[in-house]
């Protein structure tokens, strides 16, 4: 088995054999203050050889920092069937949608990584959570051309 994508998300949802992402793949991010919570989710997919259905998959999705350690680990078991239609040999697709917020403890770069049954997927997800600017109000005369 092996991934398929990994990434973040404005939303995201899994039901019946779609997944609907709304702004995936937004790898830079604001926030206000820290610690933080990154309002997204997670949206993933893999998949899973014939002889491998009907089997219980391990599913391990992390957020690590820019210095390896480990911020959030979440873990969930799949059950990848095969659908009536499917051919012997062929490979399943199982799709998998993780509603956040997440906890980001600090600005910086970080990774979001994937394993399956304890074997690392590639690649992982990179995205940067960068401290906003606050923005006082503006100066009179400040908007007009010199």
């Amino acid at each position: 088995m092996q991934q398929a994508f990994l990434m973040l998300a404005d939303g995201a949802e899994a039901s019946n054999g779609k997944i609907h992402i709304l702004g995936g793949g937004v790898d830079h991010h604001l926030a206000q203050a820290f610690p933080a919570s990154l309002n997204v989710d997670i949206a993933c997919s893999f998949m899973v050889a014939w002889h491998e259905t009907d089997r219980p998959v391990d599913v391990e999705l992390r957020i690590v920092d820019e210095d390896g350690g480990e911020v959030l680990r979440i873990e969930l078991e799949a059950m990848v069937g095969r659908p009536p239609q499917a051919r012997p040999g062929q490979e399943i697709r199982s799709q998998v949608a993780v509603k956040g917020p997440f906890p980001i403890p600090k600005p910086g770069g970080y990774l979001l990584a994937m394993r399956l049954n304890g074997l690392d997927q590639v690649p992982p997800f990179r995205f940067r959570v960068d401290q906003a600017i606050a923005t006082g109000p503006a100066l009179p005369g400040s908007d007009q051309p010199n």
